[in-house]
């Protein structure tokens, strides 16, 4: 499921109104989610019921499992899903921030002091974060390929 953060190039947003592009991803995700846990549970032997009650119980509703569990929960809930990916869009933006960083030692004025002004080491700074997001879509477009062929 972790994997299925990364392929998505829609920027998911905080606003009120959910775009349609929101939907069809919230629709592949669910059958992922699905798939994964039927696989898995199949796989460890436990039938639907036994999950149900494991899901329920005390244990499942503590802070760390909720967390844990958050994934599966989002299968459920487009609202849950919604925040879920506006939270990862944002650990994306701080990841590619902190690459830039490390690559030029300091951060870009339009990135400090909120000026619109792209510099020439900025606009190469743009095309990492071009780069990081077509390598993203691309690893996703293998491994939905290599879904498909296992199929």
């Amino acid at each position: 499921v972790v994997f299925f953060f990364s392929f998505s190039l829609t920027v998911f947003d905080d606003e009120e109104e959910s775009k349609l592009s929101y939907t069809e991803i919230y629709q592949e995700y669910q059958a992922l989610v699905e798939k994964l846990l039927a696989d898995y549970l199949e796989e460890v032997g436990i039938n639907e019921e036994k999950f149900q009650e494991a899901f329920s119980s005390p244990l499942a509703k503590t802070h760390t499992s909720q967390a844990i569990l958050q994934t599966v929960l989002a299968a459920e809930d487009f609202r849950l899903f919604k925040k879920m990916m506006v939270q990862k869009n944002i650990e994306m933006q701080l990841q590619a921030i902190r690459i830039i960083k490390e690559r030029n030692g300091v951060l870009p004025d339009c990135l400090t002091e909120g000026s619109d002004v792209f510099s020439e080491i900025e606009q190469e700074e743009m095309k990492i974060l071009r780069e990081v997001l077509r390598k993203s879509k691309e690893e996703y477009e293998i491994e939905q390929e290599r879904k498909r062929t296992e199929e």
